[in-house]
């Protein structure tokens, strides 16, 4: 339940679909909807469901220590027909007051959420806090195809209430989930979004998660999910002005080592190169992108498989 204005979302969340094929197989595509004149931050990007799996797997060693895996249930409130939820619109720096009530949409388990949408710029640092004193919160991030979750967080804003840091990776709308983490846990809340400033165009900041490389020209981030779909951003260290690393669990446990490099004097085809390579088999995204024309680079090692060399000489043809 909303306690401000709502947006109808452009698209439909088929939550039903996740107990017949999961958010890896699932072909169910959102059927677009007639949006409220007073939308500001929706788009037509569709929604998957894929925050129920992700929740699920998350929780699964959980269950099984108390007696062995629950059979999800499917929920259908009254507002939420078919999986259909709201999306609100929250802005930068804004706080957003709402309450989560069994007239909301459900999860496989039985846990109600709201869902949030909000404009962001590739490079930018958000913290993103759900606090309550009536219920154990619980956040996703999912990132603007709205089909990837890229962060999630129970307890990480003190108590019970969870907070998610991420620098964002892509300029567009992003969706922010608003959840419990047990059943039919009901009652207020509040939701905050802090943004760090855009960066500006053609540059790259460092922080924490992010690289600049080959005089910092190109940014560099990553992002891992383990098999128990415990997902978060890796932790940057710059090494040289072309190389830098990233860690996950543990900084004295590095994961990923990648460099950029200026072939641009490279007879014939003229380009900058990407190296990586990795010592982990948990499944990590990498986003390299120029600042100087936005030209972006993706490269994906699955999940359960021995991080492959990346040896790409023909990543960037963006020279000089």
């Amino acid at each position: 339940m909303k306690t401000k204005r709502r947006t109808r979302l452009g698209f439909r969340i088929v939550m039903t679909g996740l107990l017949l094929c999961g958010a890896a197989l699932c072909s169910h595509r959102a059927a677009a909807q007639t949006l409220r004149a007073a939308t500001k931050t929706a788009n037509n990007v569709p929604f998957m469901p894929v925050v129920g799996v992700e929740k699920e797997e998350l929780l699964r060693p959980f269950m099984t220590s108390k007696g062995g895996a629950r059979t999800f249930r499917t929920a259908q409130p009254l507002d939420c027909v078919s999986g259909t939820p709201t999306i609100d619109g929250i802005t930068c720096n804004s706080t957003h007051s709402g309450a989560l009530a069994n007239t909301d949409c459900a999860l496989m388990d039985g846990s109600y959420y709201d869902v949030y949408s909000f404009s962001g710029t590739s490079g930018q640092q958000v913290t993103i806090t759900l606090s309550s004193s009536a219920i154990d919160s619980y956040l996703f991030l999912l990132d603007t195809s709205g089909s990837n979750v890229v962060a999630t967080d129970d307890d990480g804003g003190g108590g019970n209430d969870s907070q998610i840091v991420y620098t964002l990776t892509s300029t567009g709308t992003w969706f922010v989930v608003a959840n419990s983490l047990s059943a039919n846990e009901f009652g207020p809340y509040t939701l905050a979004l802090q943004c760090g400033s855009a960066p500006p165009p053609g540059s790259c900041t460092a922080n924490s998660t992010t690289l600049c490389l080959n005089n910092g020209r190109f940014r560099v981030q990553a992002t891992y999910t383990t098999p128990a779909a415990a997902t978060g951003p890796g932790m940057a260290v710059t090494q040289t002005t072309d190389t830098g690393l990233f860690w996950f669990f543990s900084a004295n446990n590095i994961e990923v080592i990648i460099k950029v490099v200026n072939a641009c004097a490279f007879p014939g085809a003229p380009r900058y190169w990407v190296f990586a390579g990795g010592l982990t088999n948990v499944q990590v995204v990498l986003t390299v992108t120029d600042t100087q024309n936005g030209t972006t680079r993706t490269y994906t090692n699955p999940q359960n498989t021995a991080f492959a060399p990346i040896q790409d000489t023909n990543a960037f043809a963006t020279c000089p």
